[in-house]
């Protein structure tokens, strides 16, 4: 029994495209592969490169890409305002998911150890 493919919307699919219309003029190649990794950008001897998880949703191709053109830098080059919110928005939620929440003992020391 083979699984069904869900329709893509077809924003999305633009989206995407968009995005790796933007890597490929910051002079990155793109590629989709499969393997056990959830995809980034790199420098491969001489090439730039992003490699992206095949497996990946569309959704989640798109929150990897952004992130990572903004890790690369974006400002340098013209981008639609609706694709660059996109990239800054994907980027903001990774830097939220990304931080550490400090544990109670560490909080509780410094609270002690201040005398105001």
């Amino acid at each position: 029994m083979q699984k069904k493919k869900k329709p893509i919307d077809p924003e999305l699919k633009q989206l995407l495209a968009e995005l790796e219309d933007i890597v490929q003029r910051l002079g990155y190649k793109l590629r989709y592969e499969k393997g056990d990794f959830e995809g980034g950008y790199c420098l491969l001897k001489e090439s730039r490169l992003f490699v992206i998880n095949s497996k990946n949703e569309i959704e989640r191709r798109i929150s990897i890409i952004s992130r990572n053109l903004k890790e690369i830098g974006i400002d340098s080059i013209f981008i639609k305002p609706n694709v660059r919110e996109v990239i800054e928005r994907e980027s903001a939620r990774a830097k939220l998911t990304d931080e550490e929440i400090p544990e109670e003992s560490d909080e509780r020391s410094d609270e002690e150890g201040d005398p105001e």
